[in-house]
């Protein structure tokens, strides 16, 4: 199973798990003009361009978090389908192929939004990488204030990753079961820390994931080696 299929397999799984209700979308109006046609336009509803016939490309607003972007609530739970529906009806109009005749300023602006919305839907679709996203937004990350986790646990990792790098041994199947039933047991528990907003929890799981995750990537290496994929 490859890191594409393993990756659409949790976001089917945890969409299948019970879910919580959601944090709801903040829709304070953030209010300012279009630079070009000077009309009053609110960012959140409109956070690329103006919604005039000319669809104006406006300038990035840091303010405006990845899921407003997408009108989606902030929550770890979130419809994929509506994301990529979202994405790409917004890259109709800010892709920057579209400004090649267009004035420098507007080339610049449709640079930088197309940037951020890449990122954005990158970051919103896998994941664990929406995890750690919802973790920044709280002023949580795990490189500043790492989680110390049992020893055992470390060492139970160190030892599995000693038994991938040994040469001349078959496929360890029974280890990618397990290490795969890891992570989706881990992403569950990590949806409901999330939503209960159990930060200190979700931060532990997610160092967890992490160790996991890795240990997954040298197996979807094995598996082409051993050409199983």
């Amino acid at each position: 199973m490859n890191g594409t299929k393993y990756e659409f397999f949790l976001i089917k799984s945890l969409l299948s798990f019970v879910l919580i209700p959601r944090v709801s979308i903040n829709t304070t109006p953030l209010i300012e003009q279009c630079w070009q046609c000077q009309r009053e336009i609110d960012r959140i509803e409109s956070p690329a361009y103006c919604p005039c016939e000319k669809h104006v490309v406006l300038p990035v607003r840091t303010d405006i978090d990845y899921f407003r972007l997408f009108d989606l609530s902030r929550s770890f739970e979130i419809d994929t389908k509506q994301l990529t529906r979202t994405f790409r009806n917004r890259m109709k109009f800010l892709h920057p192929d579209l400004f090649s005749n267009k004035s420098d300023i507007e080339k610049t602006y449709s640079q930088d939004q197309s940037s951020l919305f890449n990122n954005a839907y990158k970051t919103l679709l896998s994941p664990l990488a929406r995890a750690h996203y919802l973790l920044k937004l709280e002023n949580i990350t795990l490189e500043d204030s790492p989680i110390q986790l049992e020893p055992d646990f470390l060492m139970r990792i160190m030892e599995i990753n000693e038994e991938l790098i040994e040469e001349n041994k078959p496929f360890p199947l029974e280890l990618a079961i397990e290490m795969r039933q890891e992570i989706d047991n881990h992403m569950k528990q990590l949806s409901i820390a999330l939503n209960k907003m159990d930060l200190n929890q979700a931060k532990e799981i997610l160092a967890r994931l992490q160790y996991f995750n890795n240990i997954n990537d040298k197996l979807i290496e094995l598996e082409t080696q051993h050409d199983i994929i």
